[in-house]
């Protein structure tokens, strides 16, 4: 991966440093990754295109129904929120949610394919 130098500036004492910044390429799109991955099996274009839409459009309702969601060697997504704390817990209800978010957790197989990354200065 191609790595640029950039310069950032502590917001609280105003000095700078330099850092590495990742420097991504183009942005895949699903008909991108649906190509490729019908060129490593059996399936069409047409139909790898329809799956990944589909799961893609069926991933939030599993999320907002509270499922924790295994996807093989890519790794766990769930919902989680943040929120606010009461002493007492008859005041607990769900306006004390105030930011959802979701968590995607890699699996260890893509965790060691990631560690064999190398880096090169652009």
């Amino acid at each position: 991966m191609k790595y640029r130098i950039a310069k950032r500036i502590n917001p609280l004492n105003n000095e700078s440093k330099f850092y590495p910044a990742p420097q991504y390429m183009e942005e895949l799109t699903l008909m991108d990754l649906a190509k490729d991955i019908s060129d490593a099996c059996t399936l069409n274009v047409t139909d790898v295109d329809a799956v990944l839409t589909s799961l893609l459009r069926k991933l939030p309702m599993y999320l907002k129904s509270g499922f924790k969601i295994q996807l093989g060697n890519f790794g766990r997504m769930k919902l989680s929120f943040s929120s606010k704390g009461f002493d007492n817990p008859d005041d607990v209800d769900s306006s004390a949610i105030t930011t959802k978010r979701i968590i995607f957790t890699p699996s260890t197989e893509l965790k060691t394919e990631i560690e064999s990354v190398s880096f090169s200065k652009l």
